[in-house]
Protein backbone atom coordinates (compact mmCIF):
# COMPACT_ATOMS: atom_id res chain seq x y z
CA UNK A 1 0.00 0.00 0.00
CA UNK A 2 1.37 3.38 -0.59
CA UNK A 3 2.94 5.01 2.33
CA UNK A 4 1.00 8.63 1.70
CA UNK A 5 -2.29 9.95 3.16
CA UNK A 6 -5.52 9.12 2.23
CA UNK A 7 -6.22 11.34 -0.63
CA UNK A 8 -9.77 11.96 0.54
CA UNK A 9 -10.32 12.44 4.02
CA UNK A 10 -14.16 10.27 3.88
CA UNK A 11 -12.35 7.33 2.37
CA UNK A 12 -10.42 5.33 3.99
CA UNK A 13 -8.61 1.87 2.64
CA UNK A 14 -5.71 -0.47 4.82
CA UNK A 15 -4.11 -3.35 4.50
CA UNK A 16 -4.01 -5.52 7.60
CA UNK A 17 -3.13 -8.88 8.49
CA UNK A 18 -0.35 -11.51 7.14
CA UNK A 19 0.59 -12.42 3.77
CA UNK A 20 -1.44 -15.04 3.65
CA UNK A 21 -4.88 -13.71 4.28
CA UNK A 22 -5.14 -10.25 4.30
CA UNK A 23 -7.54 -7.64 4.98
CA UNK A 24 -8.49 -4.49 3.52
CA UNK A 25 -10.23 -2.55 5.74
CA UNK A 26 -12.47 0.06 3.95
CA UNK A 27 -14.20 2.83 5.43
CA UNK A 28 -16.35 5.95 5.03
CA UNK A 29 -17.47 6.73 1.55
CA UNK A 30 -16.84 4.86 -1.50
CA UNK A 31 -17.31 6.53 -4.79
CA UNK A 32 -14.64 7.78 -7.66
CA UNK A 33 -12.11 9.38 -5.36
CA UNK A 34 -11.36 6.51 -3.57
CA UNK A 35 -11.26 4.17 -6.52
CA UNK A 36 -7.12 4.60 -7.14
CA UNK A 37 -6.38 4.39 -3.41
CA UNK A 38 -8.05 1.32 -3.61
CA UNK A 39 -6.69 0.00 -6.17
CA UNK A 40 -3.13 0.62 -5.17
CA UNK A 41 -3.94 -0.96 -1.90
CA UNK A 42 -4.68 -3.85 -3.26
CA UNK A 43 -2.51 -3.96 -5.84
CA UNK A 44 -0.19 -4.02 -2.92
CA UNK A 45 -1.00 -6.75 -1.04
CA UNK A 46 -1.28 -8.70 -4.39
CA UNK A 47 2.40 -8.38 -4.96
CA UNK A 48 2.87 -10.56 -2.02
CA UNK A 49 0.84 -13.88 -2.98
CA UNK A 50 -1.64 -14.09 -0.75
CA UNK A 51 -3.75 -17.24 -0.60
CA UNK A 52 -7.66 -14.72 -0.30
CA UNK A 53 -8.16 -11.15 0.28
CA UNK A 54 -10.62 -10.24 2.26
CA UNK A 55 -12.19 -6.53 2.16
CA UNK A 56 -13.71 -5.79 5.44
CA UNK A 57 -16.68 -3.18 4.33
CA UNK A 58 -18.71 -2.91 7.79
CA UNK A 59 -16.59 0.71 7.58
CA UNK A 60 -18.32 2.08 4.22
CA UNK A 61 -21.40 4.25 4.91
CA UNK A 62 -21.99 4.63 0.65
CA UNK A 63 -20.65 3.15 -2.20
CA UNK A 64 -21.66 3.96 -5.21
CA UNK A 65 -21.05 2.92 -9.16
CA UNK A 66 -17.27 3.51 -8.80
CA UNK A 67 -16.51 1.70 -5.74
CA UNK A 68 -18.61 -1.27 -7.11
CA UNK A 69 -16.47 -1.22 -10.40
CA UNK A 70 -13.59 -1.22 -8.46
CA UNK A 71 -14.50 -4.05 -5.97
CA UNK A 72 -14.79 -5.70 -9.34
CA UNK A 73 -11.68 -5.24 -11.12
CA UNK A 74 -9.96 -6.09 -7.59
CA UNK A 75 -12.11 -9.37 -8.07
CA UNK A 76 -10.66 -9.67 -11.84
CA UNK A 77 -6.89 -9.00 -10.60
CA UNK A 78 -6.85 -11.53 -7.66
CA UNK A 79 -8.77 -13.99 -9.81
CA UNK A 80 -6.23 -13.58 -12.34
CA UNK A 81 -3.68 -14.42 -9.77
CA UNK A 82 -4.96 -17.03 -8.40
CA UNK A 83 -6.45 -15.62 -5.22
CA UNK A 84 -9.84 -15.74 -3.79
CA UNK A 85 -11.58 -12.04 -3.20
CA UNK A 86 -14.28 -11.18 -1.07
CA UNK A 87 -16.32 -9.04 0.60
CA UNK A 88 -16.76 -9.17 4.26
CA UNK A 89 -19.27 -8.16 6.95
CA UNK A 90 -21.02 -5.63 4.42
CA UNK A 91 -22.43 -2.28 5.49
CA UNK A 92 -26.23 -2.06 4.86
CA UNK A 93 -25.19 -0.09 2.23
CA UNK A 94 -22.98 -2.24 0.46
CA UNK A 95 -25.07 -5.27 0.60
CA UNK A 96 -28.26 -3.31 -0.68
CA UNK A 97 -25.84 -2.04 -3.92
CA UNK A 98 -24.30 -5.73 -4.15
CA UNK A 99 -27.53 -6.98 -4.08
CA UNK A 100 -29.41 -4.95 -6.57
CA UNK A 101 -27.01 -4.96 -9.03
CA UNK A 102 -26.99 -9.35 -8.83
CA UNK A 103 -23.39 -9.53 -7.85
CA UNK A 104 -23.90 -11.12 -4.24
CA UNK A 105 -22.57 -14.46 -5.02
CA UNK A 106 -19.31 -12.63 -6.92
CA UNK A 107 -18.81 -10.40 -3.89
CA UNK A 108 -20.31 -11.21 -0.77
CA UNK A 109 -18.74 -13.75 1.71
CA UNK A 110 -21.83 -15.61 2.52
Amino acid sequence: MPDEPWPVALFRAVATGDDVDPVIIVEGEFDASGTDWFGACVSAVLQRHPASIAVDARGLSFMDSSGLRSMLIARAAAEEAGVRFRISQPSPAVRRLVERTGLRNRLLDE
